[in-house]
């Protein structure tokens, strides 16, 4: 597991694809995916297709009809594709928590998880808690590849750095 927290521009994109790509070609995983804001979703389907030969569906509200059409009858989309680029506010929604929880590829990359970081003591952004707790539980699976990327991972609020830190290693936070 590894946080990459960067400036805007210097290559957190290129330095996980190229980790993701590493990854496969030796056969230590066989199924990606990226959790992104739904705007950065195309952006990353692009990098991933164009650079590291990596083809992704994108899950977001709008894709999933035809994604749930063209995949096998009585399979979550989630377990289907080998290479998903996920909006995390998708994800995170009741309807496809669940499912995607139980089958979230072994490696998973985290883009702008800053937005994900547990939200400070009074200021509760029940979408932000959402995003945490589902990063949280696929960080319970010890066994799972994460990459976490953030060019503002510390917002000056201890706890929220401390959370995020958390979901590499249950004891940094």
């Amino acid at each position: 597991r590894l946080l990459i927290a960067d400036d805007v521009g210097v290559g957190k994109t290129i330095e996980a694809g190229l980790i993701a790509r590493e990854m496969l070609d030796r056969g230590e995983v066989r199924r990606t995916a990226v959790l992104c804001p739904p705007y950065l979703c195309d952006q990353w389907q692009k990098e991933l297709s164009e650079k590291f030969n990596i083809d992704a569906v994108i899950v977001r509200s709008g894709t999933i009809p035809q994604l749930e059409r063209e995949a096998a009858q009585d399979t979550s989309i989630f377990a289907h594709y080998p290479h998903l680029v996920a909006s995390i506010d998708t994800v995170k929604s009741e309807r496809y928590r669940a499912s995607f929880l139980q089958h979230c590829p072994e490696f998973l990359i985290v883009d702008e998880v800053h937005g994900a970081a547990a939200p400070p003591g009074e200021k509760q952004s029940r979408s932000q808690q959402q995003r945490h707790d589902l990063l949280r539980d696929l960080s319970a699976r010890r066994n799972r590849h994460m990459i976490l990327l953030s060019a503002t991972p510390h917002s000056g609020m201890e706890s929220s750095f401390r959370s995020i830190l958390g979901l590499l290693k249950p004891e940094f936070q």
